[in-house]
Order: C-alpha cells, then structure tokens, then sequence
C-alpha cells in the first residue's frame, strides 16, 4: 500500500529537528554557564569578592545572569572586540 507524501515530510521532519534540538539545548546550556561566570566574576568586582554573603548583594546575581542571557551575543562581540584591540 502506498503511503500518503504528507507522511512521508513529516516523518522527515521530525527525524530532522532531533539533532538541532539537541544542539540547541547544549548551546543553551553553555550560554548559562558562561552567564554565571560573568555574573559571578561581575558581582565580585562590584560588591567584592564575599558579596554571596550578602542578602542585597546575592538577591543581585540572578538579575545579572539574566541580563547578560538577553544580551549575550553583544556581550562576546564585545569582549571579543576588546581581547583582539590588545
């Protein structure tokens, strides 16, 4: 028996987009990794380096790696403008 095409794209399809989930997640989880980081290095300038320990200072953190999350891809042109203008 035949099979209708429309089957066939969308069994395509989905076998498809598996892979590019799975980069898109690792890719999302290297984004918040290196969001912590900044935020952590960030935070540490700013309030010093025991600032974890402060309520107002740690209330802070998550602010600063969600900023950085919506700004990451300005974020690593910047800081790689700055590494290649040493």
């Amino acid at each position: 028996m035949k099979q209708p095409p429309g089957i066939l794209l969308i069994t395509l399809f989905c076998a498809l987009s598996l892979p590019l989930s799975a980069v898109e997640t690792e890719m999302t989880l290297q984004k918040k990794a290196y969001c912590n980081r900044w935020a952590d290095r960030f935070m540490s300038i700013k309030d010093g380096h025991n600032y974890k320990e402060n309520k107002i200072s740690a209330a802070k953190f998550p602010m600063y790696v969600d900023l950085c999350l919506e700004n990451y891809i300005e974020l690593r042109n910047m800081y790689k403008k700055k590494s290649q203008s040493k």
